[in-house]
């Protein structure tokens, strides 16, 4: 039956509830206005500091460099330093340069306050080359100076991060280096090694050439040890061709003695036998010796193109390293530098205001309709003849004596008074708090 009265009530008679029981309403609203300017004044205040950083590319305009150089993606050098900014070690190199530890007795504490600094600290990417670095805090100094060291710390890793990977580069390729030069060191000593294996086949340990080989393969030796390779490339390449050529040469003028030549006849024989052995002998030390300049190229080609390609590495290593600390590398500009904070952000005082007044509103009205589900009453002959089953004769009115209605007089005057102080205060505190925040 209840529920068949609130079906047939209208609008209006909701309007009615809502100013019959206007206090319900109207202390509640008051209340959760004074509230919010409370909260608005009490609560800590927030400040914020912020900086944007423009990381720019560097275009590579001199044409010497098109094809070496290679600069690190922005994109990926980003979302790693993000990630390192927020990290143990470089949250302790900002406590550490800010003194911001002085009041952590704990190790307890000194991971709060890093846990603190982690949450407050954002660091966002506000478009593909603009990065936001922003701190929340109580101290407005502090927020700035927190901010201004972050962004050091922010160019700083990432000019370093570009110059590390540089740096480690030419370390790694000069160690190399080392290894294939001293490889082509040993490669000289193989190649006069053979030689000298080959003359002594027709040759004595006095001989000239013999000695001087030998010298030079315990001078090259010697350089070895000492950490020296140094490669002579006529050892190598030079000394065994110009040797071979001087041979094949020789060979030719024998040749056409030997068949052009008008010789006695008496020593014809002789001649002939002296110029074939001659010519056997400069034909056997010709086959050795091109088949020591064939083993040495073999020896020699692998590692001197290994050697030949780490160069042309090392050189685009220290050209991507000098790109990177000249104005055609990576650019960091500050666009807008953090700044001291002159307001705080929170409480928004305007925002905290209308949250009290909504929430002493819906206060109100809740109270309203929870009174008015649980009054019984009925509040006239309409409501009383649709809820009886027996028919409804009449309706007698509240009596009310003049002594009711001075205790309700005095007791609206109160309510009323109460209700004009309260406004009163609110209405002072909120005009003092917008004149203090113009």
């Amino acid at each position: 039956m209840d529920s068949d009265i609130i079906i047939q009530k209208k609008p209006l008679d909701y309007l009615k509830v809502i100013f019959r029981r206007k206090w319900l309403i109207v202390i509640p609203t008051v209340i959760g206005m004074l509230v919010g300017v409370l909260s608005a004044n009490f609560l800590p205040k927030i400040y914020s500091s912020s900086t944007l950083i423009l990381i720019e590319d560097g275009k590579v305009i001199n044409p010497l460099f098109q094809g070496l150089a290679v600069s690190t993606s922005v994109a990926s050098r980003l979302n790693t330093l993000r990630e390192q900014i927020l990290g143990w070690d470089r949250l302790n190199q900002l406590i550490t340069k800010l003194g911001l530890a002085k009041d952590s007795k704990t190790q307890e504490d000194f991971e709060k306050l890093v846990k603190d600094l982690r949450s407050s600290i954002k660091v966002r990417l506000r478009a593909h080359n603009i990065v936001n670095i922003s701190y929340e805090g109580r101290n407005p100094q502090q927020s700035m100076d927190i901010v201004q060291t972050i962004t050091d710390i922010f160019i700083s890793e990432n000019l370093s991060q570009q110059t590390r990977e540089a740096d480690n580069a030419i370390n790694f390729i000069n160690d190399q280096l080392t290894v294939y030069k001293k490889k082509l060191k040993q490669s000289e000593v193989s190649v006069m090694e053979e030689k000298l294996k080959n003359l002594l086949s027709d040759s004595t340990d006095k001989h000239p050439v013999v000695i001087q080989l030998r010298k030079q393969i315990a001078e090259a030796k010697g350089e070895i040890d000492k950490g020296n390779y140094e490669v002579d490339a006529v050892t190598i390449s030079g000394g065994s061709v110009a040797e071979l050529s001087g041979l094949k040469e020789e060979l030719k003028k024998m040749r056409e003695e030997l068949t052009t030549s008008n010789l006695d006849s008496g020593k014809a024989g002789e001649n002939r036998a002296k110029l074939s052995s001659a010519t056997n002998e400069k034909l056997y030390k010709m086959l050795l010796l091109e088949r020591a300049e064939k083993v040495a190229i073999e020896d020699t080609n692998v590692n001197q193109k290994l050697y030949n390609e780490l160069l042309q590495r090392l050189e685009t290593a220290k050209i991507t390293q000098s790109l990177e600390a000249s104005k055609e590398g990576t650019r960091y500009v500050i666009l807008d530098p953090a700044r001291l904070p002159l307001k705080p952000v929170s409480p928004n005082k305007a925002y905290t205001l209308l949250i009290g007044l909504f929430m002493g509103l819906g206060i109100g009205i809740a109270l309203i309709f929870s009174a008015e589900m649980l009054d019984h009453s009925f509040l006239g002959v309409d409501e009383a003849r649709a809820f009886l089953d027996v028919p409804v004769l009449g309706a007698i009115s509240k009596i009310v004596t003049h002594s009711d209605l001075t205790l309700q007089k005095a007791r609206n005057l109160r309510i009323t008074g109460l209700t004009v102080l309260t406004g009163a205060i609110v209405l002072v505190v909120i005009v003092v708090n917008f004149l203090m925040t113009s």
